[in-house]
Protein backbone atom coordinates (compact mmCIF):
# COMPACT_ATOMS: atom_id res chain seq x y z
CA UNK A 1 0.00 0.00 0.00
CA UNK A 2 1.19 3.65 -0.11
CA UNK A 3 0.65 6.23 2.26
CA UNK A 4 1.41 10.09 2.03
CA UNK A 5 -0.16 13.42 -0.09
CA UNK A 6 0.26 13.34 -4.02
CA UNK A 7 3.42 12.99 -5.46
CA UNK A 8 4.88 12.77 -1.20
CA UNK A 9 3.53 9.04 -1.34
CA UNK A 10 5.79 6.17 -0.45
CA UNK A 11 5.18 2.58 -0.37
CA UNK A 12 4.42 1.02 3.00
CA UNK A 13 5.15 -3.27 2.79
CA UNK A 14 3.27 -5.22 5.02
CA UNK A 15 5.98 -6.82 7.41
CA UNK A 16 4.53 -10.47 7.21
CA UNK A 17 4.69 -10.04 3.08
CA UNK A 18 8.44 -8.89 3.75
CA UNK A 19 9.56 -11.87 5.69
CA UNK A 20 7.69 -13.51 2.40
CA UNK A 21 9.46 -12.36 0.38
CA UNK A 22 12.84 -12.18 1.66
CA UNK A 23 12.46 -15.89 2.02
CA UNK A 24 11.23 -16.22 -0.89
CA UNK A 25 14.63 -14.81 -2.86
CA UNK A 26 17.03 -16.88 -0.24
CA UNK A 27 15.20 -20.45 -0.97
CA UNK A 28 16.27 -19.57 -4.75
CA UNK A 29 19.12 -18.13 -4.34
CA UNK A 30 20.44 -21.37 -3.27
CA UNK A 31 19.77 -23.31 -7.01
CA UNK A 32 17.60 -25.55 -5.33
CA UNK A 33 14.58 -24.92 -5.83
CA UNK A 34 12.52 -24.35 -9.32
CA UNK A 35 9.77 -21.88 -9.01
CA UNK A 36 7.25 -24.54 -9.17
CA UNK A 37 8.75 -26.36 -5.97
CA UNK A 38 9.38 -22.19 -4.78
CA UNK A 39 5.49 -21.77 -5.19
CA UNK A 40 4.82 -24.67 -3.19
CA UNK A 41 7.28 -24.33 -0.56
CA UNK A 42 6.06 -20.31 0.38
CA UNK A 43 2.98 -21.76 -0.16
CA UNK A 44 3.41 -24.36 3.39
CA UNK A 45 5.30 -20.76 4.79
CA UNK A 46 2.21 -19.17 4.58
CA UNK A 47 2.64 -16.61 1.52
CA UNK A 48 -0.72 -16.58 -0.44
CA UNK A 49 -2.49 -14.55 -3.25
CA UNK A 50 -5.55 -12.03 -2.59
CA UNK A 51 -7.72 -15.11 -3.21
CA UNK A 52 -5.49 -17.53 -0.35
CA UNK A 53 -4.39 -19.62 -2.95
CA UNK A 54 -0.82 -20.76 -4.29
CA UNK A 55 0.91 -18.03 -6.02
CA UNK A 56 1.05 -19.20 -9.46
CA UNK A 57 4.50 -19.91 -11.17
CA UNK A 58 4.13 -16.97 -13.44
CA UNK A 59 3.11 -14.51 -10.67
CA UNK A 60 6.23 -16.12 -8.87
CA UNK A 61 8.58 -15.50 -12.00
CA UNK A 62 7.32 -11.75 -12.02
CA UNK A 63 8.20 -11.44 -8.14
CA UNK A 64 11.48 -12.72 -8.83
CA UNK A 65 12.67 -10.18 -11.41
CA UNK A 66 10.98 -7.27 -9.81
CA UNK A 67 13.55 -4.45 -8.84
CA UNK A 68 11.10 -3.14 -5.95
CA UNK A 69 12.04 -5.49 -4.00
CA UNK A 70 15.65 -4.25 -3.29
CA UNK A 71 14.49 -0.28 -3.40
CA UNK A 72 14.52 0.07 -6.98
CA UNK A 73 11.63 0.67 -9.66
CA UNK A 74 11.29 -0.47 -12.76
CA UNK A 75 9.74 2.21 -15.33
CA UNK A 76 9.69 1.97 -19.15
CA UNK A 77 12.13 -0.50 -19.01
CA UNK A 78 14.33 1.41 -17.47
CA UNK A 79 15.46 1.22 -13.41
CA UNK A 80 15.28 4.28 -11.33
CA UNK A 81 15.52 4.57 -7.33
CA UNK A 82 12.45 4.19 -5.36
CA UNK A 83 11.16 5.39 -2.28
CA UNK A 84 10.54 2.28 -0.13
CA UNK A 85 12.63 0.22 1.97
CA UNK A 86 14.38 -2.33 0.84
CA UNK A 87 13.59 -6.26 1.67
CA UNK A 88 16.71 -7.46 0.41
CA UNK A 89 20.32 -6.38 -1.02
CA UNK A 90 20.85 -6.10 -4.32
CA UNK A 91 23.62 -8.59 -4.44
CA UNK A 92 20.86 -11.17 -3.64
CA UNK A 93 18.52 -9.76 -6.20
CA UNK A 94 21.50 -10.32 -8.72
CA UNK A 95 22.26 -13.53 -7.49
CA UNK A 96 18.62 -14.59 -8.23
CA UNK A 97 18.40 -12.68 -11.59
CA UNK A 98 21.51 -15.24 -12.61
CA UNK A 99 19.61 -18.67 -11.27
CA UNK A 100 16.68 -17.35 -13.27
CA UNK A 101 18.88 -16.40 -16.61
CA UNK A 102 20.39 -20.01 -16.02
CA UNK A 103 17.26 -21.93 -16.23
CA UNK A 104 15.57 -20.16 -18.64
CA UNK A 105 18.84 -21.07 -20.86
CA UNK A 106 18.25 -25.11 -19.65
CA UNK A 107 15.68 -27.86 -20.87
CA UNK A 108 12.37 -26.55 -18.95
CA UNK A 109 12.14 -29.56 -17.68
CA UNK A 110 14.21 -31.97 -14.84
CA UNK A 111 13.42 -35.91 -14.67
CA UNK A 112 15.23 -36.48 -11.93
CA UNK A 113 16.70 -34.69 -9.06
CA UNK A 114 19.29 -36.83 -7.12
CA UNK A 115 21.15 -36.26 -3.86
CA UNK A 116 24.43 -35.96 -5.26
CA UNK A 117 23.33 -34.33 -8.79
CA UNK A 118 26.30 -32.10 -9.82
CA UNK A 119 28.43 -32.01 -7.12
CA UNK A 120 31.14 -34.44 -7.86
CA UNK A 121 33.84 -34.37 -10.47
CA UNK A 122 35.39 -37.33 -12.19
CA UNK A 123 39.16 -37.61 -10.72
CA UNK A 124 40.95 -38.65 -14.04
CA UNK A 125 38.85 -36.53 -16.76
CA UNK A 126 37.25 -33.89 -14.85
CA UNK A 127 34.14 -34.56 -16.09
CA UNK A 128 30.72 -34.48 -14.34
CA UNK A 129 29.29 -37.58 -12.22
CA UNK A 130 26.08 -38.55 -13.94
CA UNK A 131 23.77 -40.04 -11.54
CA UNK A 132 20.59 -42.45 -12.87
CA UNK A 133 18.40 -44.39 -11.17
CA UNK A 134 18.49 -48.40 -12.56
CA UNK A 135 15.57 -51.13 -10.98
CA UNK A 136 15.10 -48.81 -8.33
CA UNK A 137 18.86 -48.09 -7.64
CA UNK A 138 20.39 -44.65 -7.86
CA UNK A 139 24.12 -44.77 -9.58
CA UNK A 140 27.28 -42.46 -10.29
CA UNK A 141 29.51 -42.49 -13.15
CA UNK A 142 31.63 -40.57 -15.46
CA UNK A 143 29.81 -39.33 -17.97
CA UNK A 144 32.71 -39.81 -20.26
CA UNK A 145 32.29 -36.61 -22.37
CA UNK A 146 35.84 -36.93 -22.76
CA UNK A 147 38.47 -39.77 -22.83
CA UNK A 148 38.43 -41.56 -19.67
CA UNK A 149 38.96 -44.77 -18.32
CA UNK A 150 36.77 -44.27 -15.39
CA UNK A 151 34.46 -47.37 -15.78
CA UNK A 152 33.08 -48.25 -12.16
CA UNK A 153 29.48 -47.02 -11.27
CA UNK A 154 29.05 -46.27 -7.61
CA UNK A 155 25.68 -46.45 -5.58
CA UNK A 156 24.26 -43.19 -3.88
CA UNK A 157 24.72 -45.61 -0.90
CA UNK A 158 28.07 -46.32 -1.21
CA UNK A 159 28.69 -42.64 -1.74
CA UNK A 160 26.77 -41.62 1.26
CA UNK A 161 28.84 -43.82 3.61
CA UNK A 162 31.83 -42.98 2.16
CA UNK A 163 30.53 -38.96 2.49
CA UNK A 164 28.54 -39.03 6.28
CA UNK A 165 31.67 -40.22 8.33
CA UNK A 166 33.31 -36.30 7.24
CA UNK A 167 30.46 -34.61 8.76
CA UNK A 168 31.35 -36.04 12.27
CA UNK A 169 35.18 -34.85 11.49
CA UNK A 170 33.82 -31.28 12.02
CA UNK A 171 31.30 -31.85 14.25
CA UNK A 172 31.52 -30.66 18.29
CA UNK A 173 31.70 -33.68 20.55
CA UNK A 174 28.98 -32.89 22.10
CA UNK A 175 26.08 -29.99 23.78
CA UNK A 176 28.95 -28.85 26.51
CA UNK A 177 31.39 -27.96 23.60
CA UNK A 178 28.78 -26.29 21.38
CA UNK A 179 27.87 -23.87 24.78
CA UNK A 180 31.37 -23.09 25.79
CA UNK A 181 31.58 -21.82 21.73
CA UNK A 182 28.60 -19.84 22.08
CA UNK A 183 29.95 -18.32 25.40
CA UNK A 184 33.45 -18.15 23.90
CA UNK A 185 32.27 -16.20 20.57
CA UNK A 186 29.25 -13.82 22.39
CA UNK A 187 32.02 -12.67 25.01
CA UNK A 188 34.81 -11.80 21.95
CA UNK A 189 32.20 -9.82 20.48
CA UNK A 190 31.10 -8.21 23.32
CA UNK A 191 33.38 -4.75 22.48
CA UNK A 192 31.81 -5.09 18.85
CA UNK A 193 28.47 -4.86 19.62
CA UNK A 194 29.24 -1.73 22.75
CA UNK A 195 30.97 0.18 19.37
CA UNK A 196 28.50 -0.82 16.87
CA UNK A 197 25.90 0.40 19.05
CA UNK A 198 27.00 4.15 19.74
CA UNK A 199 27.26 4.17 15.81
CA UNK A 200 23.32 3.03 15.35
CA UNK A 201 22.42 5.18 17.80
CA UNK A 202 24.21 8.39 15.73
CA UNK A 203 23.17 6.73 12.37
CA UNK A 204 18.88 7.19 13.85
CA UNK A 205 19.42 10.55 15.02
CA UNK A 206 20.93 11.63 11.46
CA UNK A 207 17.38 9.90 10.28
CA UNK A 208 15.42 11.55 12.76
CA UNK A 209 17.08 15.21 11.58
CA UNK A 210 16.57 14.07 7.77
CA UNK A 211 13.10 13.58 8.14
CA UNK A 212 12.30 16.60 10.56
CA UNK A 213 14.30 18.59 7.74
CA UNK A 214 11.99 16.82 4.91
CA UNK A 215 8.89 17.92 6.88
CA UNK A 216 9.93 21.27 7.43
CA UNK A 217 10.98 22.24 3.50
CA UNK A 218 7.45 20.56 2.64
CA UNK A 219 5.60 22.83 4.47
CA UNK A 220 7.64 25.85 3.56
CA UNK A 221 6.67 24.97 0.24
CA UNK A 222 3.01 24.35 0.66
CA UNK A 223 2.87 27.91 2.13
CA UNK A 224 5.27 29.56 -0.81
CA UNK A 225 7.84 30.31 1.32
CA UNK A 226 11.00 28.55 -0.88
CA UNK A 227 10.13 28.39 -4.57
CA UNK A 228 9.80 24.79 -5.73
CA UNK A 229 13.42 24.41 -7.25
CA UNK A 230 14.61 25.30 -3.86
CA UNK A 231 12.24 22.63 -1.90
CA UNK A 232 13.41 20.00 -5.45
CA UNK A 233 17.34 20.70 -4.81
CA UNK A 234 17.15 20.58 -0.54
CA UNK A 235 14.42 17.50 -0.96
CA UNK A 236 16.56 15.59 -2.96
CA UNK A 237 19.80 16.29 -0.72
CA UNK A 238 18.44 15.82 2.60
CA UNK A 239 16.76 12.30 0.87
CA UNK A 240 19.72 11.69 -0.39
CA UNK A 241 21.73 11.75 3.45
CA UNK A 242 17.90 9.67 4.50
CA UNK A 243 19.23 6.26 2.04
CA UNK A 244 22.72 6.69 2.81
CA UNK A 245 22.41 6.32 6.12
CA UNK A 246 20.10 4.04 6.43
CA UNK A 247 22.04 2.25 4.24
CA UNK A 248 24.82 2.43 6.42
CA UNK A 249 22.85 1.36 9.21
CA UNK A 250 21.57 -1.18 6.90
CA UNK A 251 25.46 -3.01 7.07
CA UNK A 252 25.81 -2.10 10.95
CA UNK A 253 22.87 -4.57 11.42
CA UNK A 254 24.33 -7.09 9.49
CA UNK A 255 28.12 -6.84 10.10
CA UNK A 256 27.24 -6.21 14.07
CA UNK A 257 26.71 -9.48 14.73
CA UNK A 258 27.84 -11.11 11.76
CA UNK A 259 30.74 -12.88 12.93
CA UNK A 260 29.30 -13.86 16.33
CA UNK A 261 26.29 -15.66 14.67
CA UNK A 262 28.09 -16.97 11.48
CA UNK A 263 30.72 -18.39 13.81
CA UNK A 264 28.36 -20.19 16.24
CA UNK A 265 25.51 -21.08 13.32
CA UNK A 266 28.15 -23.02 11.64
CA UNK A 267 29.15 -24.77 14.74
CA UNK A 268 25.95 -25.76 15.14
CA UNK A 269 25.24 -26.53 11.55
CA UNK A 270 28.72 -29.16 12.03
CA UNK A 271 26.80 -30.60 14.86
CA UNK A 272 23.57 -31.42 13.93
CA UNK A 273 24.85 -31.80 10.41
CA UNK A 274 24.20 -35.50 10.57
CA UNK A 275 20.99 -35.63 12.25
CA UNK A 276 19.69 -33.40 9.48
CA UNK A 277 20.85 -35.75 6.83
CA UNK A 278 19.51 -38.42 8.08
CA UNK A 279 16.40 -37.07 9.30
CA UNK A 280 13.19 -38.82 7.98
CA UNK A 281 11.70 -35.72 7.39
CA UNK A 282 14.80 -34.15 4.97
CA UNK A 283 13.66 -34.25 1.16
CA UNK A 284 16.63 -34.20 -1.53
CA UNK A 285 16.78 -30.40 -1.72
CA UNK A 286 17.34 -30.17 1.93
CA UNK A 287 20.26 -32.80 1.95
CA UNK A 288 21.64 -31.29 -0.66
CA UNK A 289 21.53 -27.27 0.73
CA UNK A 290 22.85 -29.06 3.63
CA UNK A 291 25.61 -30.72 1.39
CA UNK A 292 26.39 -27.28 -0.24
CA UNK A 293 26.81 -25.67 3.23
CA UNK A 294 29.92 -27.97 4.09
CA UNK A 295 31.27 -28.77 0.90
CA UNK A 296 32.50 -27.41 -2.36
CA UNK A 297 32.74 -30.56 -4.23
CA UNK A 298 33.69 -34.23 -4.44
CA UNK A 299 36.30 -35.77 -6.73
CA UNK A 300 35.50 -39.44 -7.49
CA UNK A 301 37.90 -42.18 -8.86
CA UNK A 302 38.32 -46.11 -8.60
CA UNK A 303 35.60 -45.94 -6.05
CA UNK A 304 37.37 -43.65 -3.73
CA UNK A 305 35.78 -40.26 -2.80
CA UNK A 306 37.90 -37.33 -2.04
CA UNK A 307 35.65 -34.44 -0.56
CA UNK A 308 36.46 -30.57 -0.70
CA UNK A 309 35.05 -28.95 2.14
CA UNK A 310 33.82 -25.14 1.80
CA UNK A 311 36.44 -22.60 3.38
CA UNK A 312 34.39 -22.40 6.22
CA UNK A 313 33.66 -26.16 7.51
CA UNK A 314 38.22 -26.69 5.56
CA UNK A 315 38.69 -24.75 8.86
CA UNK A 316 36.36 -26.78 11.11
CA UNK A 317 38.09 -29.93 10.18
CA UNK A 318 41.65 -28.68 11.42
CA UNK A 319 39.95 -26.47 14.53
CA UNK A 320 37.47 -29.04 15.92
CA UNK A 321 39.38 -32.21 17.22
CA UNK A 322 41.58 -30.31 18.57
CA UNK A 323 38.55 -28.28 20.25
CA UNK A 324 37.16 -32.16 20.86
CA UNK A 325 40.26 -33.35 22.17
CA UNK A 326 40.84 -30.65 24.95
CA UNK A 327 37.29 -31.19 26.47
CA UNK A 328 39.05 -34.63 26.88
CA UNK A 329 41.43 -33.60 29.62
CA UNK A 330 41.25 -33.20 33.14
CA UNK A 331 39.83 -30.53 34.52
CA UNK A 332 42.82 -28.84 36.15
CA UNK A 333 44.30 -28.15 32.44
CA UNK A 334 41.51 -27.49 31.08
CA UNK A 335 40.74 -23.38 30.81
CA UNK A 336 44.28 -23.07 29.74
CA UNK A 337 44.20 -25.52 26.83
CA UNK A 338 40.87 -23.95 25.95
CA UNK A 339 42.25 -20.79 25.79
CA UNK A 340 44.79 -21.66 23.60
CA UNK A 341 43.37 -23.81 21.42
CA UNK A 342 40.62 -21.01 21.13
CA UNK A 343 43.10 -18.58 20.52
CA UNK A 344 44.74 -20.24 17.40
CA UNK A 345 41.00 -19.92 15.72
CA UNK A 346 39.86 -16.54 17.17
CA UNK A 347 42.08 -14.78 14.21
CA UNK A 348 39.65 -16.59 11.43
CA UNK A 349 35.82 -16.82 13.59
CA UNK A 350 36.33 -12.90 14.34
CA UNK A 351 39.13 -10.91 12.84
CA UNK A 352 40.76 -8.32 14.89
CA UNK A 353 40.00 -10.03 18.29
CA UNK A 354 41.95 -9.09 21.10
CA UNK A 355 44.43 -12.23 21.82
CA UNK A 356 44.87 -10.86 25.26
CA UNK A 357 41.45 -11.31 26.76
CA UNK A 358 40.86 -13.55 29.74
CA UNK A 359 40.37 -17.31 29.95
CA UNK A 360 37.18 -18.55 29.30
CA UNK A 361 35.95 -21.07 31.67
Amino acid sequence: MTEGEKGHKIHIINPEIASHIKKMFEFYSTGNYSIKKLSDVMYSEGLRNKKGKKIGKSIMHSLLTDPFYYGKMRWNNEIYDGKQEPIITKELFYIVQEKITRTIKQPQYQKHLYTFKGMMICGECGGTITWEKQKGIIYGHCNHYKSCTQKKYITEAETENLLLPRLKDVAPKNERVLKWLKKALKENHAEEIEYNQSKREKYNQIIIQMDKRLEVIYDDKIDDKITAEFYEKKYNEYNKTKEDTLNELDKLHQDRSKYYEAGFAIHELASNAMAIYKSEKATIEDRRLLLSYTFSNHTLKDLKLEPNYTLAFEFLKEWIPKLNKTFELQENSLNKTKTDAFTSARSVLLPGSDSNRRPIG
